[in-house]
C-alpha cells in the first residue's frame, strides 16, 4: 500500500522491500529513543519527576487515558514446541495524553441525565460483550462501538487542544514508566487540573497509583452504564432507568444497595455459572461497582468541567488497530514495536518525527551505515 501511494502521489517507484527496511530502522531508532527518555527520568529526583519539563506551558486540563488493543504476534510461529493454549494474539497498550480546556462550574452544570445517553446503543452493546466473558471487564471495550461525539456535545465537556498518543506491546509495568516519562516532557505535572480516564480493568489503575496517583480517577461513565443494564435486564421491574440516573448522581451506592437486595433473593453463582446467568450478571455488576465506587463522583467531575468518558482513547486504538490489526497481519516482536511506536508518532499533535528527523540529519557524518550480516 505505501509503495502504491508513493507511486501515484509523488511519481516514485519504491519497493515494498525497501519501504520496510526504513520503517524498521527508523521505528527502532524511535523505540531507542523513547527507551533513553524512560531511563533519563527513571534517575530524576522525585520532586523534579512531579515538577514535569519546564520548557513546555502546562495544559489547564491534562487528562491521562489508557487502553488495549489487539495484535498478531508470531513469537512462536511455525515453532512445534509452541505452548497449546497459545494462539498468536497480543494486547498493545495505548495511551492518550490530552491537553484540554474548559472552565470550571459553581455546581454540577447538567444535573440531569441526558435521555440519548442512557439508551446510547454503546450501553447496550458494551452489557452484550461482557456476557460473552467471564472477565469483570470486557477487552473489546468502547473502540467497537463508542459514542457519538455528536451526542456527547449536548453536555458541557472541556475542549480538546491537542493530542499526544503512546503505542507499545511492552508490559504494563514499562508502558507505566512510558507514559509518565511523556507526561513529564509534556508538562503534565504542572497541569491545573489533572485527571486520569479509563475503564475498570485492574492493570489501568495500578499505572494510575503508581504514576499518576495526583491525578483524579474517573471511570468512564459508559462502562458504568452497561454494567448497570446487563444486570437490570434480568431484574423483572424496569430498574435501568433508575440506576443509570443514580451512576449519573453519583449515588452508586443506591445501586449497590439494589443490587444486593437481589443477589439475596437469587443467590450467588456457582463457579461453574455461564456468564449469561442471572446471578453471574448480578454479582459481576455489584462486585464492580463496590470495587470502583470511589472514582463514579460523576456530578463533582461535570462541575470541574472534567471528561467523563474515555472516548479519545477508544477512537485512538481504532487508528491504531487500523494499522497493525488483521486476520492476515502477522508481527514480529522487534518490528511491531518499531511500527507502533510510528503510528503513534504519527496520531501525536506535537509531530515528533519532525523533531526526529533534525537529530537524525544532525548526526549524519556522509557515510552509508550498513547492518553487519548475521
Amino acid at each position: 500500500m505505501a509503495a502504491e501511494a508513493l507511486r501515484e502521489l509523488a511519481g516514485l517507484s519504491i519497493s515494498q522491500r525497501r519501504i520496510r527496511r526504513a520503517v524498521e530502522h527508523v521505528g527502532t531508532q524511535r523505540v531507542a529513543e523513547r527507551a533513553a527518555a524512560v531511563e533519563r527520568f527513571k534517575h530524576m529526583d522525585l520532586p523534579k519527576q512531579q515538577a514535569g519539563s519546564s520548557a513546555v506551558e502546562p495544559p489547564e486540563i491534562g487528562v491521562i487515558s489508557i487502553d488495549g488493543g489487539r495484535y498478531q504476534r508470531r513469537d512462536h510461529f511455525g515453532q512445534p514446541d509452541r505452548p497449546p493454549d497459545q494462539n498468536h494474539w497480543r494486547e498493545d497498550k495505548v495511551g492518550c495524553l490530552l491537553s484540554m480546556a474548559g472552565p470550571v462550574h459553581a455546581s454540577d452544570p447538567l444535573p440531569e441525565l441526558p435521555e440519548w445517553l442512557w439508551t446510547s446503543s454503546a450501553v447496550a452493546e458494551l452489557a452484550k460483550m461482557a456476557e460473552k466473558s467471564r472477565d469483570f471487564e470486557t477487552k473489546a471495550g468502547l473502540q467497537e462501538c463508542g459514542s457519538n461525539p455528536a451526542d456527547e456535545a449536548e453536555f458541557p465537556s472541556p475542549k480538546l487542544l491537542s493530542r499526544e498518543v503512546l503505542a507499545s506491546g511492552d508490559e504494563a509495568e514499562a508502558f507505566g514508566w512510558q507514559l509518565a516519562a511523556r507526561a513529564s516532557q509534556r508538562g503534565f505535572p504542572a497541569a491545573k487540573r489533572l485527571a486520569f480516564v479509563a475503564d475498570g480493568a485492574a492493570v489501568n489503575w495500578t499505572i494510575q497509583r503508581k504514576h499518576f496517583s495526583r491525578a483524579i480517577p474517573i471511570l468512564d461513565l459508559m462502562h458504568a452504564l452497561s454494567y448497570a443494564y446487563s444486570a437490570a435486564d434480568v431484574v423483572t421491574d424496569d430498574v435501568y432507568p433508575q440506576w443509570a440516573r443514580w451512576i449519573w448522581a453519583g449515588e452508586v451506592d443506591r445501586v449497590i444497595e439494589a443490587l444486593r437486595r437481589h443477589q439475596e433473593q437469587i443467590g450467588k453463582p456457582p463457579d461453574d455459572a455461564s456468564a449469561s446467568d442471572p446471578r453471574q450478571r448480578v454479582n459481576r455488576a455489584l462486585v464492580y461497582y463496590e470495587n470502583h465506587r470511589a472514582w463514579m463522583n460523576y456530578p463533582e467531575y461535570r462541575r470541574q468541567g472534567l471528561p467523563l468518558t474515555s472516548s479519545h482513547i477508544e477512537s485512538t486504538i481504532k487508528q491504531i488497530n487500523r494499522r497493525v490489526k488483521g486476520s492476515e497481519k502477522f508481527w514480529s516482536w522487534p518490528t511491531s514495536e518499531a511500527v507502533l511506536q510510528l503510528r503513534a508518532d504519527y496520531l501525536s499533535d506535537s509531530a515528533p518525527l519532525d523533531a526526529f528527523w533534525l537529530r537524525h540529519q544532525a548526526r549524519q557524518t556522509g557515510s552509508n551505515a550498513y547492518k553487519q550480516a548475521t
